[in-house]
């Protein structure tokens, strides 16, 4: 049986013992990781474990009401979510990369206590397959070979080892196999039925990758008809969900051929906010987004950009380089597209530097390289004011005219001619924490607060954006820098540069 059709047996037998909070646990745990709710996931598994365990050490797993459910799969179960979750819907890579990998290391044998009904082995799979879809093939054979594999087989763990598999398959350009795998199931008795909606997104993944669009979309259509006959599974919410991400890409491309218009794209493209609260979800977001911008759909403004640099730098931070690369490369394209040089160079940037934390690279490489030549080919920033008089005609804007990516532009325009200007310093510091490019405004900063460190309004703007970016190890730089800059300095001890308050985070740069 499959690990949705376990749960739903095992909690059905909880409640039959008047366990309902255990019951409600081992029922909501696979529908809270699936909605990325990460928070209650944890609390939810914590408080069930503590009860289980409690009931085990009370009745030794059997007794009045407690039919022998709280054997190893049920506990293993419960302590399963809040590592899925992470590697789920929050996509987290490297982050947790060490973590899945030492639980994974001490998953007992699926048969040894009953069939394990999931396994921390398909976790890390899918941990490797967020650090580096592309680059981490060979490993994810490895851990997905027959040998790794063995007991397996007869667990309600198997369907999801079967899915990263066919993943594995499409990751190494193999989508059409990939494809004749999964339709192998469609013709026995029980295959659509094992594998699910989630054996849906995987086929229409693989038929994407054939540049298959229309046929993925009637397997979204078949998966939403049978949804809506199906009125009592727990899932339909998150599900219905992924069906919209996924039509929208498809829809979006279509458009982009010219297949289909650009209306029936936009109808199903689910809120930012949705977005917002599915990292996993975001990347197809993303690609819709930008194929609508392409057919003038969509508004391409700087708080787009904002949007797409803050989840490519999440990618970045949880350690999911491809992910990170990918976003920044689509920032780049579409901070091109409406003339923010400044931005779309951060944004290349970001994704050269992720890029070469990855394996086979030829492919994203050369997308770097098409952003390269986008960006060379666009026009020199021309300067609205002196450099000394710059900041003044971006206060003098009304609100209307105001637009942080072109304040951005002048601002490093203006710095350019005096490098080492305190307020043209602190004005790209501000700038750049409302474009979520902090950490590309910091270097200016940082060569000016080297070379002065007794400047301290400058030492304050760069603290202010390190601490926007949650930077504790350049805060520490920073205080070391200073440091060392008042001791090499006792005639400025007269003025001190307030370590003390440094140190705290507490001063305010000055107006």
């Amino acid at each position: 049986m499959p690990m949705w059709t376990w749960a739903g047996e095992t909690a059905r037998q909880l409640r039959a013992a008047g366990q309902t909070e255990l019951a409600e646990a081992v029922a909501g745990l696979p529908v809270l990781c699936e909605a990325g709710d990460a928070v209650r996931v944890e609390a939810v598994a914590r408080s069930a474990l503590r009860t289980a365990r409690r009931l085990v050490a009370e009745t030794g797993g059997t007794g009045p009401g407690v039919p022998g459910l709280f054997g190893p799969p049920t506990l293993f179960f419960l302590a399963h979510w809040p590592l899925a979750v992470r590697v789920g819907a929050l996509a987290e890579g490297g982050r947790a990369l060490a973590q899945v990998n030492a639980a994974a290391e001490d998953e007992p044998d699926p048969h040894t206590d009953g069939p394990l009904p999931v396994s921390l082995l398909e976790t890390l799979v899918r941990c490797h397959a967020n650090v580096d879809a592309r680059g981490t093939t060979g490993l994810r054979r490895e851990l997905l070979s027959t040998r790794r594999l063995a007991g397996w087989e007869r667990t309600p763990a198997w369907p999801a080892f079967t899915l990263a598999r066919v993943n594995l398959l499409i990751d190494e350009d193999l989508a059409g196999r990939a494809e004749t795998e999964l339709r192998r199931y469609e013709h026995t008795a029980t295959g659509p039925a094992v594998l699910g909606a989630d054996g849906v997104f995987t086929l229409a993944r693989a038929l994407r990758y054939q540049d298959k669009h229309a046929e993925a979309l009637e397997a979204l259509d078949r998966l939403e008809a049978e949804l809506a006959l199906d009125g009592v599974n727990s899932r339909r919410a998150a599900l219905y969900r992924r069906i919209r991400f996924e039509r929208a890409r498809l829809l979006s491309w279509l458009a982009r051929l010219g297949q289909c218009r650009p209306q029936e794209a936009i109808a199903p493209l689910p809120t930012v906010e949705e977005a917002e609260a599915c990292p996993s979800l975001r990347p197809a977001w993303v690609e819709a987004v930008e194929n609508l911008v392409c057919q003038g759909a969509v508004r391409n403004d700087w708080r787009l950009g904002v949007r797409v640099t803050t989840w490519s730098r999440y990618f970045e931070r949880v350690g999911a380089p491809r992910r990170g690369a990918e976003l920044a490369l689509s920032a780049a394209r579409l901070a091109a597209g409406r003339g923010a040089r400044w931005v779309a160079g951060c944004s290349a940037l970001r994704a050269e530097r992720l890029i070469g934390e990855l394996g086979r690279t030829e492919e994203i490489a050369g997308d770097l390289a098409e952003v390269r030549a986008m960006i060379e080919g666009m026009p020199p920033v021309r300067p609205l004011a002196p450099a000394e008089n710059v900041l003044d005609f971006l206060r003098a804007q009304s609100a209307e005219e105001v637009d942080p990516e072109q304040q951005a532009e002048q601002v490093n325009a203006a710095l350019e001619r005096a490098p080492h200007d305190t307020p043209l310093l602190t004005a790209l510091g501000q700038v750049g924490r409302t474009l979520m490019l902090s950490d590309a405004a910091t270097e200016p900063q940082w060569r000016h607060v080297r070379e002065r460190p007794g400047d301290q309004r400058a030492a304050l703007s760069l603290l202010e954006t390190l601490l926007h970016d949650n930077d504790t190890v350049g805060v520490r730089t920073l205080v070391s820098t200073l440091a060392a800059g008042v001791l090499d300095n006792e005639a400025d001890r007269a003025e001190p540069v307030h370590m003390e308050a440094v140190q705290l985070g507490a001063l305010a740069p000055h107006p």
